[in-house]
């Protein structure tokens, strides 16, 4: 009985530090994401190489008077990832601390496993808007963003990082999704 206990403590801690090391790390690319410039500017890099809509010519509606299209949810969505990645933070710390004091009365494990399925709604939302359409010109259709399907060596060497980056927030999304699919599971590991 005492070795099921230790092994059970074992890898609930190192649930827990994986959990952190994700949320840091994850927390910490979509804050560099999160300037409007950055969306900007992938959706601008995508538009001079006609892998999506130009955002340039939406000035040509303001100057004919007509209603431009509206924004892709891809192009906008900065603030929410940055939102979710802050709530997943607060929410490992908060299982941190009551590790630290041994909370594990039925009650926290059911608000652990409340939480994982409210993050895994919010990351799916996130992956899913992260990857969604622009397909505001008929011209230039993109399914998926420019930059989840082509390589970043293709593009000048100043936007590169740029490119990156919105992979490695993609990437770590898509990891924050599956872990929390995994973490509505952490609950059964507590006997």
């Amino acid at each position: 009985m005492g070795g099921r206990r230790i092994r059970t403590g074992l890898l609930k801690t190192v649930l827990l530090a994986i959990e952190l090391s994700l949320v840091i790390v994850t927390m910490s690319l979509l804050c560099c994401a999160y300037p409007e410039w950055f969306r900007k500017t992938l959706w601008e890099i995508g538009g001079e190489h006609g892998w999506n809509s130009n955002p340039r010519l939406r000035i040509y509606f303001y100057a004919n008077h007509q209603q431009p299209p509206e924004i892709p949810l891809v192009w906008t969505q900065g603030e929410s990832n940055l939102a979710i990645s802050v709530l997943a933070t607060a929410i490992c710390l908060a299982r941190i601390i009551s590790s630290c004091f041994r909370v594990t009365s039925g009650f926290s494990r059911l608000l652990d496993a409340m939480n994982d399925m409210l993050l895994s709604g919010f990351w799916m939302y996130s992956v899913v808007a992260q990857s969604s359409s622009d397909l505001t010109d008929p011209s230039h259709l993109s399914l998926r963003p420019w930059y989840l399907e082509k390589s970043c060596n293709i593009l000048d060497s100043s936007v590169i990082r740029i490119c990156l980056l919105a992979k490695a927030c993609f990437a770590f999304s898509v990891l924050s999704l599956s872990h929390t699919g995994v973490g509505k599971f952490k609950c059964l590991i507590e006997v």
